[in-house]
């Protein structure tokens, strides 16, 4: 069975493996020799009614969920299962309302040497392309508030500055970035009204709370390190790739502190980056470079 590129080299025999957000598309299956376990924020029969519409979900297998997020630590959630070799998730991070209390989390139930594997969306060719990067201070807000649903400011981020990329899809911007200068937008000013008045009421509202470049996410992961106490090395990087949208890292949990150099990782990760032709200079250009 293919081996996703952000287990590439990973051996999974016999290892124990925890993975967010499975669906039907698992990075890790018990096929590939590991004993996995499943999280989500619903029951599958939950997951399996939110879906009945969704095209790409007609005929496809979800996995079964083993545990469902409800608020507690993941160490008392998943204490049954005891500690895990592996944690997989991908395209969930971008997600959490408490970006550093969540990395905490998920490190928490790792081994000493145990991998937390991330695959990231890069926004440089995602809808968020127009979006600003999280920032220190919004990231320090949500965890200092312990948010548990995305807080007010990213919502209208989302809503004011989303774009249509389906309008052009991903590749397109691959083959000529200068679309990244008249992509339209999604939502009508009309929309921040209505998102205002559902986060007045209490309601969820499933947003990318954090945007990245493979190069900010490394420079915040060495921020919390330093700061908040994350105790990780970066073992593994591979920015995004032609024609893709997303890059894949993998974290791997320390005895205590970190020995990696995370400026100079930043900066590697920013020099050697791919770039469509003219693509980096349109971007410096827009403010999407930084």
């Amino acid at each position: 069975m293919e081996i996703h590129k952000v287990l590439d080299g990973l051996n999974l025999q016999g290892i124990k493996a925890l993975e967010f957000g499975p669906l039907n598309r698992p990075k890790i299956r018990t096929e590939h020799g590991a004993e996995v376990y499943y999280i989500d924020h619903a029951t599958l029969e939950e997951l399996k009614s939110k879906y009945p519409g969704d095209a790409s979900m007609q005929g496809v297998e979800l996995m079964p969920i083993h545990f469902v997020a409800d608020g507690r630590p993941l160490r008392l959630l998943t204490k049954e299962a005891g500690e895990f070799d592996l944690v997989v998730a991908s395209h969930v991070i971008e997600h959490v309302p408490d970006l550093i209390g969540w990395l905490k989390d998920a490190v928490s139930v790792l081994k000493v040497g145990g991998v937390l594997a991330l695959v990231v969306p890069d926004k440089r060719f995602t809808f968020d392309i127009l979006r600003p990067l999280a920032t220190h201070r919004e990231i320090v807000a949500a965890h200092t508030e312990a948010r548990s649903r995305p807080g007010l400011r990213c919502i209208m981020d989302h809503f004011a500055n989303v774009t249509d990329v389906s309008h052009v899809e991903t590749w397109h911007l691959w083959d000529d970035y200068t679309i990244a200068d008249r992509i339209p937008y999604v939502h009508g000013p009309e929309f921040l009204d209505i998102a205002a008045k559902h986060y007045a009421e209490g309601r969820y509202i499933d947003v990318h709370c954090w945007v990245f470049t493979p190069w900010s996410f490394i420079g915040l992961i060495g921020w919390m390190c330093r700061d908040y106490g994350l105790d990780v090395d970066l073992s593994y990087l591979i920015t995004t790739q032609e024609r893709g949208l997303d890059f894949n890292i993998r974290l791997t949990r320390t005895s205590g502190g970190t020995s990696t150099d995370w400026e100079y990782l930043a900066d590697y990760a920013r020099q050697t980056a791919l770039w469509p032709p003219y693509g980096q200079a349109l971007a410096s250009k827009l403010g999407l470079a930084t």
